[in-house]
């Protein structure tokens, strides 16, 4: 009985058998291959050896324990990695977050500065600094549905809604950047304060960055219902958005803007359907698109303030 011909290689990583079975197959070499605790081992038939040596030979020069090599560093980056994204999902404030600390930042500053001017709970310190009053609307001040989101009403209102945000604020900045979660912010908060300015009545005056924040959790619902793959969430996130939702509900009571509420989430999610997040590695279109976005909101924010500047110069 003769002996079973040696092996032509082995042992070899998965990929690199299948790889040279592929190469031997398409020269017209029967391979088989035979696995092992140790790794794969390929087989021809003795007529073939020498010209399946020699295709080896001639395919992988520097030898194949070299082309193992290969495949390892490249095996080893690829989960080094994947293990920095996902320790970089874990973290509370990854890419994009510092957009996020600076709307807090703006948003306490503004407090302190309502505080010292008279009052964060008098009506005439709200409105000169910008909260949103149908009336006031109706007569061409539309900055107030901007500048709104910035001015908030006591102590408690504050702090539940900055807290908020450093929530929740975070888990959408990581997916969409800054500039896109800028525009997403802004733009889903002025909506939300425009449906209140439609339906409250003329003399109510409201303020407060939740109907934003509210947008940015119709956003992450946005993004995980078009764009799984990239809207990476974690468990705790999840649960912190709910949490999130009832420190905004907390923090606003008992005057409520249901409205706002309502507005701010229905855009946030219309928002997180439409802006795609940007790609691991960002084309020119990508940063294109996140700059405009954060340029279209950095823009509508200045303009707002600065409409209320010149507004409050003339009643001088």
């Amino acid at each position: 009985m003769p002996e079973p011909a040696p092996p032509l290689a082995g042992p070899l990583p998965d990929r690199l058998a299948d790889e040279i079975a592929l190469l031997l197959q398409a020269e017209g070499i029967a391979t088989a291959r035979v696995d092992s605790s140790a790794g794969a081992f390929l087989v021809v038939a003795a007529d073939d050896r020498a010209r399946a040596a020699r295709i080896l030979a001639e395919e992988y020069p520097t030898g194949l324990a070299d082309r193992v090599g290969q495949i390892d560093s490249r095996t080893a980056a690829v989960r080094a990695a994947r293990g920095g994204e996902l320790a970089l999902q874990d973290r509370w404030f990854g890419r994009g977050s510092w957009v996020v600390v600076l709307l807090a930042t703006v948003i306490a500053a503004l407090f302190v500065a309502e505080e010292l001017a008279g009052g964060s709970e008098t009506r005439a310190v709200l409105l000169r600094f910008g909260a949103s009053r149908p009336a006031h609307v109706r007569t061409g001040e539309w900055w107030r549905l901007v500048t709104a989101l910035f001015v908030h009403v006591g102590a408690r209102h504050v702090l539940a809604n900055v807290a908020t945000l450093l929530v929740l604020g975070p888990a959408l900045a990581a997916a969409l950047g800054a500039g896109r979660f800028a525009f997403v912010y802004v733009v889903s908060g002025t909506l939300g304060n425009a449906l209140s300015y439609r339906l409250m009545a003329p003399d109510v005056v409201s303020a407060g960055a939740s109907g934003a924040i509210l947008g940015v959790l119709g956003a992450l619902g946005g993004q995980r219902l078009r764009f799984a793959a990239s809207a990476h969430y974690r468990g705790w996130q999840v649960v912190a958005a709910v949490l999130a939702y009832l420190a905004i509900a907390v923090g606003a009571a008992p005057e409520v803007d249901s409205f706002a509420h309502l507005g701010g989430l229905g855009a946030g999610l219309v928002l997180g359907l439409l802006i795609p997040p940007p790609p691991r590695t960002p084309t020119a279109a990508d940063r294109r698109l996140s700059l405009v976005c954060g340029a279209a909101a950095a823009l509508l924010v200045g303009a707002a303030f600065a409409a209320l500047v010149v507004t409050a110069s003339r009643s001088v």
